[in-house]
């Protein structure tokens, strides 16, 4: 990996900067090769400085450790930048003409990303893409990522008829009839992202890139990739010595025999690429109701997705664990979380980093105190709740909703809280989630008094999930999430104090400077 070449030493001065780690504010650090060498006075900093340091005086910020995204997918975030966002749609007729609009600006497969059952109040169809876009073929996957949305050409591109049967932990959506309605859940989308085309790795380089450049502009200074592809692509950044970012890469499970094979073990790399656990997927989501429950889904029978057999499940985490590699598990259902809490507080995680849990959107109560107990970090990305709130309230119903995203019960029962956003699924702007683990209230501030208010934490406890938590959970509490001697100097500047402000303004608050390994790579607003 291409080596940066470290500045002179940096004497970074603010009003306040939060060391964390217990620490009380100071008001300047000293930064040299890289780390944190003083954290102090402004006038010790200087004095303990070297021949020709440069001084930044951020003059009224409040200076915090740089923010980590703990569960992101930035390849293919950089990639929807260039294709129909439907996000922004509020309704089908609002994403059909956008669809249309995009339609004629081009060849091949129109692809987009966004659209919401819940948002639009019922599921798509074929005959809607096929009357704005009848020629070429459409994929858009939904906002939660679990579904794809395929019109009439697609559909007969990819071979799928109602004689194609539904692929174990999938669903081809049907009609009365029973012919494909143009929405595949789960594993079914499979069926149709073979036939996609494959990036090359210079557009997805170039992509990840573009995505880099964004999320500096937002204080993030580190992320934990989940992207199939991430291995390849942040090693190409970093090959062309364009890496900025502390990245936690993931293995997926279909690659878990040849990383052992290789001898890889999570831990290895270097300090801008390291190696995390392997990922597997244990349900789907709440927005498809596919996430795996313990009871029905209200009002229906079914209770979700079991996308990997418990067999299957616990073999896969002991024969990482036995070759030195820690577990990463997408459990969204309180049947999946269980399962997830029984094999991987039974197996010991390898000295490097602990096992997690991804999303643990539904954590009844009698799980919470296990959930401490276990060891296993709680990944959670808070900016889903702002999302989910009507879904849970009409899919898991309001009593069993007293467990979802259950910030506080969780961390008061000693577990490690990681934030992440889950781009693109959620906006990777971390003030958006710093808000709503503070504040508790969908994006229409409903309800006024917060969504089980006393799941709500603290903003200091929300931002040590964006720092000290993410640390923790890569195994580099020694040297990251900090600001303290020893410390890499990542660092973020905001324009007001977020230990200090209400939930509003933290989702206000303007990043002014983002500083990676002393070198800065953002500086205005965002």
């Amino acid at each position: 990996m291409t080596q940066h070449a470290f500045p002179p030493d940096l004497v970074v001065r603010a009003r306040l900067v939060h060391p964390l780690g217990g620490h009380a504010p100071v008001e300047a650090l000293l930064v040299r090769a890289g780390r944190v060498a003083f954290a102090g006075t402004f006038d010790d900093a200087r004095a303990m400085a070297a021949p020709g340091a440069t001084v930044e005086d951020l003059g009224d910020a409040v200076v915090t450790p740089g923010l980590t995204d703990a569960h992101v997918h930035l390849t293919t975030w950089g990639l929807s930048l260039r294709r129909v966002d439907l996000n922004a749609a509020r309704t089908h007729a609002e994403a059909l003409e956008a669809i249309g609009r995009a339609a004629g600006a081009g060849e091949g497969w129109l692809r987009g990303i966004g659209w919401d059952v819940h948002r639009w109040g019922r599921m798509p169809t074929r005959q809607e893409l096929d009357a704005v876009c009848p020629d070429r073929p459409c994929y858009f996957q939904s906002h939660d990522i679990h579904g794809a949305w395929l019109n009439g050409a697609a559909l007969a591109a990819c071979g799928i008829t109602a004689d194609t049967p539904d692929p174990d932990g999938g669903q081809i959506v049907r009609d009365y009839a029973g012919v494909p309605t143009g929405v595949l859940l789960e594993k079914a989308m499979v069926l149709a992202e073979r036939h996609l085309h494959a990036e090359s790795l210079a557009e997805r380089v170039a992509a990840l890139a573009e995505a880099q450049r964004e999320v500096h502009r937002l204080g993030l200074t580190g992320v934990h990739s989940v992207e199939v592809t991430g291995l390849d692509d942040f090693s190409a950044l970093a090959e062309e010595g364009a890496l900025r970012l502390r990245v936690l890469q993931s293995i997926p499970l279909p690659r878990l025999g040849a990383a052992i094979a290789a001898g890889l073990r999570s831990g290895f790399g270097g300090e801008w690429l390291r190696i995390g656990g392997v990922k597997m997927f244990l349900d789907g989501a709440l927005g498809s109701r596919t996430a795996w429950l313990r009871e029905p889904y209200a009002g229906a029978d079914g209770r979700g997705i079991q996308t990997l057999a418990a067999d299957e499940f616990r073999g896969h985490v002991r024969r990482a664990a036995d070759a030195g590699i820690s577990s990463t598990v997408h459990a969204i259902g309180d049947a999946a979380v269980e399962l997830a809490l029984d094999v991987l507080s039974s197996t010991p995680p390898p000295g490097a980093m602990p096992h997690r849990i991804e999303h643990l959107q539904l954590c009844p109560p009698d799980l919470w105190e296990r959930v401490g107990r276990s060891g296993v970090v709680a990944s959670m990305q808070p900016v889903h709740l702002m999302t989910d709130i009507p879904a849970a309230e009409r899919h898991w119903g309001h009593e069993r909703s007293r467990g979802a995203y259950a910030f506080a019960p969780v961390l008061r029962a000693g577990a490690t809280l990681a934030f992440g956003s889950d781009v693109p699924v959620e906006s990777v702007d971390p003030r958006l989630g710093l808000f709503a683990a503070v504040k508790r209230v969908g994006w229409d501030g409903e309800p006024r008094e917060g969504w089980y208010p006393e799941h709500a934490i603290t903003a200091e406890e929300a931002l040590r999930a964006y720092t000290e938590g993410p640390a923790l959970a890569a195994g580099v509490a020694h040297r990251s999430g900090r600001l303290l001697p020893g410390c890499d100097a990542d660092l973020v500047a905001w324009d007001r104090d977020p230990l200090a402000c209400g939930p509003d303004e933290l989702r206000e608050m303007r990043c002014v400077c983002t500083v990676v390994g002393g070198e800065t790579v953002h500086r205005g607003g965002a």
